[in-house]
């Protein structure tokens, strides 16, 4: 009985012990890679929403910024040659806020926002997007390219581009709440 204990059963528990052990370093280290991985993903997700937020509410700004001016400059040109129209719309926006300050007065425009800069912003922002999932989101990109590439801009041209850079806010909005929800999935590992 004590040979068959030393020849046969301690030699396999030994070995069972070994296999198992090897087994549990197999699949711990599998765990670890598959955590570290998803950690890299998803804090790279988190630095991407970090900088597509950035970058979208610059692009915003000097855009916003651009739309005042020309708005400014529109309403300069028609004050040289007015049409009764526009001196009774003056008189009446001059009377209507006669008590109110200017919002103008207090807040300083760049008297030009760099082609080169804002032309770099936005092909920048086209190249951080999936062509095939952000297809509204670059569609809008490159509607505020072509923009900045016209020669003359109209007030109708100013109401489009104002309405595409709200639209532009609220896709890239619906974005990043989607793609928060992917990192709130990866971090419980789905």
């Amino acid at each position: 009985m004590k040979e068959i204990l030393n020849d046969y059963i301690l030699p396999s528990g030994v070995l069972l012990t070994f296999i198992a052990t090897a087994f549990n370093i197999y699949f711990t280290r599998k765990n670890l890679k598959t955590t570290k991985y998803i950690d890299t993903i998803t804090s790279e997700r988190i630095k991407w929403l970090s900088i597509i937020r950035e970058e979208i509410t610059h692009l915003a700004s000097n855009i916003s910024e651009t739309l005042i001016i020309h708005n400014e400059v529109i309403k300069d040109i028609e004050s040289q040659n007015p049409s009764q129209q526009y001196m009774d719309d003056v008189n009446y926006e001059y009377q209507k806020h006669y008590f109110d300050s200017l919002n103008k007065n207090s807040l300083k425009f760049q008297d030009k926002t760099n082609f080169q800069e804002i032309i770099k912003k936005l092909y920048l922002l086209k190249l951080r997007f999936n062509p095939k999932e952000d297809i509204e989101i670059l569609n809008l990109i490159q509607y505020f390219i072509d923009f900045y590439m016209l020669k003359y801009i109209s007030s109708n041209k100013l109401k489009e581009a104002k309405t595409n850079l709200n639209k532009l806010t609220e896709q890239t909005q619906m974005l990043l709440k989607k793609e928060w929800e992917k990192v709130k999935l990866e971090t419980k590992g789905k």
